[in-house]
C-alpha cells in the first residue's frame, strides 16, 4: 500500500502511478473534394456505325440540358503518397472488388473504365454472339487478345500507365472501349450529365486532368484542395478542342 509520503513524492516529482505509458495519438486524418461538370457546346462528330447491332453509337455524348459531356475521365496527380491508400500491387492480389466490363448488344459497357493498377477487371460475354477481348497497350502487361463465348468472362490486372488502354474486340471491329489504369484512387469518369466526384483528396494543390479519348478532349487545371472543403469546377470544351483520334481500338 502506498504511503501518504510516497503519493507526496510521486505528485511532487511528476512520477506516473501507471507503469502503461500513454500511447501516442494518431494525427488526424483531413481530406477534400472535388466536384463539378465537363461540358461540350461545339458540334457533335458523326456516329459511327455498328453494323452487327443495326445501330449507331455518337462518339460524343452530350446533355442536351446541361452540355455534360459523357464519359469523360476525370483524374488528380501530385498526391503524397503518404496521404493516400496503398496502391494494389498486380503481383500481390489485394482484397478489392473486381469491376466489370460487359459485352452487350454489340458494345463494350461501360464503354469507359478507370481502375486503380491490380484490381481485377472482369471482362463478361452477356451477348448471344461469340466475342473476343483484346487490349492494346503499351506495355506487355496490358496487352492481350482472349476469346469471350456466350456466358463467358475474362479477368485481368492491369499495371499503371501513363495512356488508356484502347480495347476492342476481334470479332467485330465497331466495338470498342478504353482502360484509364491509376497507381492512385484519385480517379472517376463523367455521369451522362457530365457530373464527376473526387473525394477523400489530401488537402494541397493538385494537377486535375480531364481526358474523353474519343473525342480528343484533354485539358489539365491547377486546383487546390482544403481540409473538409469541396471544391466545385465547371470544365468547358469547346469545338476548337474537338480532335477524334484517326484510329479507333
Amino acid at each position: 500500500m502506498m504511503t501518504p509520503a510516497v503519493l507526496a513524492l510521486c505528485l511532487t516529482f511528476g512520477l506516473g502511478l501507471d507503469d502503461e505509458p500513454n500511447p501516442p495519438s494518431s494525427p488526424p486524418t483531413s481530406s477534400g473534394i472535388i466536384s463539378g461538370r465537363v461540358t461540350y457546346t461545339g458540334p457533335l462528330p458523326p456516329a459511327v456505325l455498328n453494323p452487327e447491332a443495326a445501330t449507331r453509337r455518337s462518339p460524343v455524348e452530350v446533355d442536351p440540358e446541361t452540355k455534360g459531356l459523357f464519359e469523360a475521365a476525370v483524374w488528380i496527380e501530385g498526391a503524397s503518397i503518404d496521404d493516400r491508400p496503398c496502391p494494389l500491387d498486380p503481383d500481390e492480389p489485394a482484397e478489392a472488388e473486381p469491376l466489370f466490363v460487359d459485352q452487350v448488344n454489340f458494345e463494350f459497357l461501360p464503354h469507359v473504365l478507370t481502375v486503380e493498377a491490380g484490381r481485377p477487371v472482369v471482362f463478361l460475354n452477356n451477348d448471344v454472339a461469340n466475342h473476343g477481348v483484346t487490349a492494346s497497350g503499351s506495355t506487355v502487361a496490358n496487352r492481350f487478345n482472349v476469346t469471350t463465348p456466350p456466358g463467358g468472362q475474362y479477368v485481368h490486372r492491369f499495371q499503371s500507365a501513363r495512356q488508356p488502354v484502347p480495347i476492342g474486340c476481334p470479332v467485330h471491329v465497331a466495338m470498342s472501349a478504353w482502360v484509364f489504369v491509376f497507381d492512385h484512387p484519385f480517379h472517376t469518369v463523367t455521369d451522362d450529365q457530365g457530373k464527376f466526384r473526387l473525394a477523400h483528396l489530401p488537402p494541397g494543390r493538385h494537377t486535375l486532368f480531364v481526358h474523353h479519348p474519343d473525342g480528343g478532349f484533354r485539358k489539365r487545371i491547377e486546383v487546390e484542395v482544403r481540409d473538409g472543403e469541396t471544391t466545385e469546377l465547371t470544365i468547358p470544351f469547346v469545338a476548337e478542342d474537338l480532335r477524334p483520334p484517326s484510329r479507333r481500338p
